[in-house]
């Protein structure tokens, strides 16, 4: 039973944490009609597959189609730029701030507890706050009317009061401010363009209407609307909001999603642990069925049938199952902060509130007594009772071909499973340790964006710089090696109307330095060089190649024209990962803004690269230099290595819920294999009997009992290797860089079972070898 309970227990464990992976958006009354506008834009292989869309598509799709579209609503924070926000003495930088349609609570369901939702974002200057924001600026007051200040420049009115957002969503939110409040801040003027896209767009479409005469609409509309120049190369299409948290790994997204693949492996682990835990009880169950013989012998001298025994035996196993199932929940209940926090969820254990959730772990503990019990009640209702009286059992219980496979069967889940728990760790290690091309050690970004510091990035530099542990400071849009935007650019030899646009990090000067980015041909950026900016560019190797000029140094000269200059290329550096290692290198660009505002507003981050373990010390001097320029505004600061850890937290979690489901499986398999060797000591008690009599000592038992068992692990480790192999290659495939599927980790999962199987083996002989003459003289 306890082999059961532990495998339940990791079940429903798993059962939870995919059940929390799957209700992502659910919360939504209208999920299965609400979908999201995806923007995809390809120039020869290079483009991006955009979340977002430009300003006018949302109410244009919804005046072009009415009888499709019931309603639409647009997000908007400017890409996760921080908003400063102030309320008398108090002020905080506010990561979760959205610009949105007044529309935005007849799409979504979004629960008021004080405020009007059909009025309450109608008005520019409006926003709608969540319980624990306003708890956080107003305390006790009456939020509603009072007034909060954005950015220093703008104020909105507090008119209503939501519950705070479901943490089971794809995006969460702490405000809600009007999207007309945007139109205010441009002086009337609202964005028209149909190029800049950091607008996220949703439409709820109108009952009974599928997805598929929307979409097939898309054409014309871009044919339509968007500029010449695009037409060609846009796509777009509608994304179910269902799919987005497990299917969706687009550019942009608002936040980090899951990742369906890593949800199927951890089903599939736990159904292996429940396979396993069934095995383990059928063998125990046929291991002390001798002990059971003299019952079942006499039942059926008193005339008992098959039918009746079965129905005992497996009645008996679905008691066991319901009574391990309690145990579980009880286990559950302890377990799960440990399990919260190891994977960073907030589950909670409310079985009893969901009626669906019951049933299925109810109906679990069915199928489980069931498959459990069929077996070894079928086995154990089929001894002849003249053999059980006689003593002669023991014979009858020889060759049974099912018990080996089973046996095989659980092997061959506990070594993939321990194959595919040290390849999980081995990639997350490469993963760790890979040369991004970069230096990402001893550096911090500290977000900038729309903060008014920017104006005195030079000074402030100069200040930092006086600091002898600070080494190099430099600025950018966005953090290196996690995620970049793209900018248009004609290279030399495209027609005057064929706009590119590559992926490109805007940056400062010094940039270079600081990440310590090899240039392979040309210059640098010369941060004294007044013509630069404007006159000047940066190209990766990739986009030399994918440009197809000769060479590196035969690009040096080519001309690139962008929106506000006619640059060439300066220099050519070594390719390095601006994004995750799930993709491969795509050509680059890092460029210098040439006036003033772009220079501004590009600035939403000024790195600091220091001396090696001298962050303690360079912390409050950076933080006295922001308050000598900013005494206002909270200083905050991200570390650039846990920035870049973040993009693989999926993968972590999986490689640390697989190390443990391993262990759980293992400690599984080791009782099944204890009954196992019960069993076989059982069976051969005279036999070991009359060998100790004859001197033979513990090594001549282990080796007589492992005897029966390599047989079986050689079988089961040349099914597990091949099908291993071909699951984690495709998981593998996943990453555009990953480790190498090297033959050592087979070998170790085999190794590894012979010890836990010589282990057990040993326990059992040194018990065999032991006791067994003992009782053996006295029965005879």
């Amino acid at each position: 039973m306890a082999a059961l309970t532990i495998g339940m227990t990791s079940f429903i464990l798993i059962f939870l944490y995919i059940l929390d992976e799957k209700s992502y958006d659910r919360q939504n009354v209208n999920a299965r009609n609400i979908y999201r506008i995806v923007s995809v834009y390809d120039f020869q292989g290079v483009g991006e597959r955009s979340s977002s869309c430009p300003f006018p598509l949302g109410p244009t799709l919804k005046m072009e189609y009415p009888d499709l579209i019931k309603n639409m609503v647009r997000f908007y924070n400017n890409w996760s730029t921080p908003y400063f926000v102030q309320y008398g003495e108090k002020s905080f930088n506010e990561n979760r701030l959205f610009f949105v349609d007044s529309t935005v609570f007849d799409v979504f369901t979004i629960p008021f507890i004080r405020g009007n939702p059909k009025t309450s974002l109608a008005e520019p200057g409006t926003v709608v706050i969540t319980q624990s924001t306003a708890k956080r600026y107003f305390g006790d007051e009456d939020p509603l009317g009072k007034s909060l200040r954005i950015q220093e420049y703008f104020s909105v009115t507090v008119t209503g009061i939501i519950e705070d957002p479901s943490s089971q969503s794809h995006f969460t939110y702490d405000f809600l401010v009007s999207m007309s409040t945007i139109r205010e801040i441009n002086k009337g003027a609202e964005p028209k363009t149909w190029v800049w896209n950091p607008y996220w767009t949703y439409v709820l479409l109108n009952d009974n209407v599928k997805p598929e005469i929307l979409d097939a609409k898309f054409d014309g509309f871009i044919k339509k609307y968007f500029y010449d120049a695009e037409k060609e190369h846009i796509t777009l299409y509608l994304q179910p909001l269902l799919d987005i948290h497990l299917k969706s790994d687009l550019d942009y997204e608002i936040e980090q999603n899951g990742n369906i693949t890593y949800i199927r492996i951890l089903t599939i682990i736990a159904v292996f642990i429940l396979v396993i835990a069934c095995i383990n009880f059928i063998n125990l169950s046929t291991a002390m069925a001798g002990r059971r013989a003299m019952e079942i012998g006499m039942k059926k001298v008193f005339g008992s049938y098959p039918k009746q025994m079965i129905v005992q035996f497996i009645s008996e196993t679905v008691v066991i199952c319901v009574i391990s199932l309690l145990i579980s929940l009880a286990l559950v209940e302890i377990i799960l902060p440990f399990f919260n926090f190891f994977t960073d969820k907030n589950i909670t254990s409310n079985y009893f509130y969901d009626i669906r959730k019951i049933i299925i772990l109810v109906t679990l503990a069915i199928i489980t007594g069931l498959v459990s019990g069929l077996y070894p009640a079928f086995y154990l209702s089929q001894f002849a009772p003249v053999r059980i009286l006689r003593g002669d059992l023991t014979r009858g219980f020889e060759g049974i071909l099912a018990r080996k496979i089973l046996v095989v069967i659980q092997f061959v889940i506990s070594i993939g499973l321990i194959i595919g728990t040290l390849i999980a760790y081995q990639q997350i290690r490469y993963i760790s340790n890979a040369d991004l091309g970069f230096r990402n050690r001893n550096i911090i970004y500290i977000p900038v964006g729309l903060n008014p510091i920017v104006r005195h990035y030079d000074a402030v530099k100069g200040e930092l710089l006086k600091s002898p542990d600070i080494l190099y400071v430099t600025a950018s849009d966005y953090i290196i090696g996690t995620q970049y935007n793209r900018h248009e650019f004609r290279p030399e030899g495209y027609p005057e109307d064929q706009w590119q646009y590559y992926p490109t990090l805007v940056i400062r000067g010094d940039f270079v330095k600081t990440f310590d980015i090899q240039i392979v041909a040309g210059r640098d950026y010369d941060k004294n060089s007044l013509t630069d900016p404007e006159k000047s560019i940066l190209i990766n190797e990739s986009m030399v190649k994918y440009l197809g000029w000769k060479s590196n140094s035969d690009a040096i000269g080519k001309r690139f024209k962008s929106f506000n200059g006619d640059e060439k290329v300066i220099g050519v550096f070594k390719d390095f990962h601006a994004g995750s290692l799930h993709y491969p290198i795509s050509p680059l660009v890092l460029n210098l803004k040439e006036d003033d505002w772009e220079i501004n507003y590009y600035t939403r981050y000024l790195v600091v690269r220091y001396a090696p373990g001298k962050l303690r010390e360079v912390l409050p001097y950076i933080k006295g230099v922001w308050d000598e320029f900013e005494p206002d505004r909270p200083f905050e600061y991200k570390v650039l290595d846990n920035e870049l850890k973040k993009l693989y937290k999926e993968e972590y979690v999986l490689a640390k819920l697989s190390l443990i489901l391993t262990i759980l499986v293992i400690l599984i398999a080791m009782m099944g294999l204890f009954g196992l060797a019960s069993f076989e000591v059982f069976q051969r008690t005279k036999e070991l009997g009359m060998r100790r009599v004859l001197g033979a000592n513990l090594i001549d038992i282990s080796v007589l009992l492992m005897r029966k068992f390599h047989k079986l692990i050689l079988i089961s480790i040349l099914i597990a290797w091949p099908l291993t192999y071909l699951m984690l290659r495709y998981w593998l495939n996943h990453f555009a860089y990953h480790t190498s599927l090297n033959v050592w980790g087979f070998i170790l999962s085999g190794l590894i079972s012979f010890l836990i199987t010589l282990v057990v083996i040993l326990f059992k002989a040194i018990s065999a070898t032991y006791k067994i003459p003992v009782k053996q003289l006295r029965s005879e």
